[in-house]
């Protein structure tokens, strides 16, 4: 009964009542009127009476019910026109930089070009492809929070380092006036927390961004502090604000398209829905303070879970120096393009390389050539999936690094090395230096 509307409660009594009354009210009314006359007429008023209650009763559900599917047809829409812009500026922010990518690497083709006309090109290429990923990472990163395809995966790991890595990154390509300063609210040993350092650091990467994309001058602070069993983040600048009517919006991933305020500046506004999307599933709130044109302040919080280690080694700094180029790789890979990333990589290294084109090749390779060391897989193969393969290759040769290639996003990975039997992974697209610091790690 306790999940049960109000007015199907009040229609039920309504009806028992009115059953009753029915059934038992001409008995009453003949104990205590003995003229015919007078009887009749008193049952006339009954029966009036009866359907004055039910017709009012109908009226006020219907009523209710009629409002409820206007206000329904309203906000679809309002979601429709708000899904219609959104998928605009999508568009637009996707053919902006393929527009980058596609021109210059045309204008590269002119034989006339100086190299320092050349370099430029690339840069701008290069800063158009990360831009167009950083857009599709976005897209997927919603999709899959919307449809609850995403979990978190707590493991051990120090916050102070964490924010101390956000804070060099950062601080080194900070416009002129603007100041960056970092506040941390516990010691290094009770920093060592349990929650998805991936998913933090999203959060506050998207925050920082943000901060950074609105404050032309000024200041940007960001950190935490311990409260009432959580660590409450912040990240704090004196850019261009925020009014308060806006507040609740800037959290749905609709509202870039009716802001105006923010066509000035690119990116499709997905950051802070994502940003929810991951504070709600570590167990937090989030919230803004802001005044227009006085600053902002994001906050968010997650429960604070000390971990039992007291040192976690940093295997996430980045290290170019090729360790041991002499041992033998074997690259699983059926797309071409990639596999010739790849191998101008290794083999200008020094890398002795071998491909195959599916799993079961790779199985083959790895009982052929008994000097291959380290295996980087390719997940999506025809024939015997990435998945497959290294089950069976960790069978026969258990002391093999197997490195997964996958397309799956970061907040997609599935713990590769936990899950899968890998010893690691590469999110396409990866970079020179990521690969190079992969192979490094697991060098024997």
């Amino acid at each position: 009964m306790k999940n049960l509307k109000f007015e199907y409660k009040i229609t039920a009594a309504y009806l028992i009542i009115g059953g009753l009354w029915i059934l038992f009210s001409d008995e009453v009314l003949f104990s205590f009127i003995q003229d015919p006359d007078l009887l009749s007429e008193a049952q006339t008023y009954k029966g009036w009476f009866y359907v004055i209650i039910t017709a009012v009763l109908f009226y006020s559900f219907l009523k209710k019910h009629l409002e409820k599917l206007r206000y329904a047809e309203m906000k679809a829409k309002e979601s429709d026109r708000l899904q219609s812009a959104f998928l605009q500026n999508i568009s637009h922010e996707i053919r902006t930089p393929m527009n980058g990518i596609i021109g210059f690497s045309t204008l590269l083709n002119n034989d006339q070009l100086s190299d320092n006309q050349k370099q430029h090109y690339l840069e701008i290429i290069t800063q158009s492809s990360n831009q167009l990923l950083g857009i599709i990472n976005d897209v997927l990163d919603i999709s899959m929070i919307e449809t609850g395809n995403i979990q978190a995966y707590n493991e051990d790991f120090s916050l102070n380092r964490l924010l101390d890595e956000l804070y060099y990154v950062r601080n080194q390509f900070m416009k002129d006036g603007v100041s960056l300063t970092l506040s941390k609210g516990l010691s290094d040993e009770q920093s060592m927390i349990i929650s998805d350092e991936l998913k933090v650091r999203q959060i506050l990467n998207n925050l920082l961004n943000n901060a950074i994309k609105f404050t032309d001058e000024g200041f940007i602070n960001f950190g935490y502090q311990y409260k009432n069993y959580e660590l409450e983040f912040f990240v704090h600048d004196s850019g261009i604000g925020i009014a308060s009517d806006l507040h609740d919006k800037i959290f749905n991933r609709f509202h870039k398209a009716e802001l105006e305020i923010t066509r000035l500046y690119e990116g499709i506004g997905l950051g802070l829905a994502i940003c929810k999307g991951n504070v709600d599933l570590l167990g937090g709130r989030i919230w803004v303070e802001s005044v227009l044109t006085k600053g902002s302040t994001f906050y968010f919080t997650i429960p604070y879970l000390l971990s039992k280690r007291t040192e976690i080694q940093n295997s996430s700094k980045s290290n170019t120096t090729v360790i041991n180029p002499t041992i033998h790789i074997l690259v699983v890979e059926d797309d071409q393009t990639n596999y010739q990333y790849i191998e101008e990589i290794l083999t200008h290294l020094g890398y002795s390389i071998y491909r195959a084109f599916n799993g079961k090749e790779a199985l083959e390779l790895c009982f052929k050539h008994r000097k291959i060391k380290m295996v980087l897989m390719d997940i999506k193969l025809p024939v015997m999936n990435g998945f497959e393969a290294t089950k069976l290759i960790k069978k026969e040769f258990p002391e093999m690094i197997i490195i997964a290639q996958t397309a799956f996003t970061e907040n997609e990975h599935i713990k590769f090395d936990r899950d899968a039997g890998f010893d690691g992974y590469l999110s396409k697209p990866f970079s020179k230096e990521q690969l190079i610091n992969m192979i490094n790690i697991h060098e024997k």
